[in-house]
């Protein structure tokens, strides 16, 4: 076992042709990503010699830990699927004719982290920019009591767009502003370290790297808040349904009156966490310091050409 911490990034490659996760029909994101990270993890390792069986997860431990063992615990291993199809649907089509969407899940407000995630999406895509990013920022003091059932579904599988009416017009200037208390208490814990990952999307967007910026699960008068103080302003803000069965209205009305595009998503606030547990903690790892999902979509078309994760892990030397 590896004597010193270490970390290791893992690169899903296009899970659209994982036939594995194609027979699951219905499972939700944690269970994705956690079997998308179990199969790349299984594949890297035959790839690099080891004889692994095939079966079910109850092989998974020691299959990661092979594939672990060898590693120089002073260095950061990366692990691809070694007949991942991305390059190839990339050159597909045109660059042109592409859109790129990510979206970073993290729960700690390191800029280092941010950087280090982007770049590896850039890597992985081979591409010189993105059209948008999302930040889904959840530290974990938010859900650590959560009680909510893991395999919660929602009818929303993906993003969509809400539906803005003309009765947005009446809200009050006060409710546009207001959030109820529960939103207000989560804004003045999260907003700080929003604002921190923020400016380094910033930088981004000023390098012509990233095109759009987006934000998840804030209320109303977070996004208001973020808006006023951010050079570059939000053009996407996320909600996730699953948790309220009617759109907040200061959010509605912010959205609404700032040209922000509000989309609905269904990936939980404790994606890394329980995806840790379900995944990497069996690959002898301790935690997700962070995980990006992109999806690249045919623009005239709307198809979805392919969807992978980047993560990266910290390796628990006491396992």
């Amino acid at each position: 076992m590896l004597k010193s911490a270490s970390k290791v990034t893992i690169n899903t490659g296009n899970v659209l042709n994982l036939i594995d996760i194609k027979k699951k029909a219905g499972q939700n994101v944690t269970e994705e990503l956690s079997e998308s990270i179990k199969l790349t993890l299984s594949e890297w390792g035959t790839q690099n010699g080891h004889a692994l069986p095939n079966g079910s997860n109850a092989n998974t431990s020691t299959q990661a830990n092979l594939v672990l063992l060898s590693t120089d615990s002073k260095t950061v291993l990366n692990i691809t699927r070694p007949h991942d199809d991305v390059q190839n649907k990339m050159a597909e089509e045109e660059r042109k004719n592409l859109k790129i969407g990510v979206k970073i899940f993290i729960n700690e407000d390191s800029t280092a982290d941010l950087r280090e995630c982007l770049d590896s999406v850039f890597s992985a895509l081979r591409t010189e920019h993105i059209e948008s990013v999302i930040l889904s920022y959840n530290p974990d003091i938010l859900h650590r009591d959560d009680g909510k059932d893991e395999n919660h579904k929602t009818a929303f599988t993906k993003a969509s767009p809400i539906s803005l009416g003309s009765n947005v017009a009446r809200i009050s200037s006060n409710e546009m502003e207001a959030d109820n208390e529960a939103d207000a208490r989560k804004c003045e814990a999260i907003l700080p370290g929003i604002k921190i990952l923020w400016a380094v999307l910033e930088d981004y967007v000023k390098e012509g790297r990233v095109l759009q910026l987006g934000v998840a699960d804030v209320g109303g008068g977070c996004l208001r808040k973020l808006h006023a103080w951010a050079r570059v302003k939000p053009a996407i803000a996320q909600i996730n349904l699953a948790s309220c069965c009617v759109v907040p209205p200061a959010l509605h009305a912010f959205c609404k009156a700032n040209d922000v595009q509000l989309l609905t998503h269904a990936d939980p606030p404790d994606l890394l966490t329980v995806a840790a547990i379900k995944a990497v903690s069996e690959a002898g790892c301790e935690t997700l310091d962070w995980c990006a999902r992109y999806q690249v979509h045919i623009k005239c078309r709307g198809v979805l050409a392919l969807k992978g994760y980047v993560c990266k892990a910290t390796i628990d030397n006491k396992k």
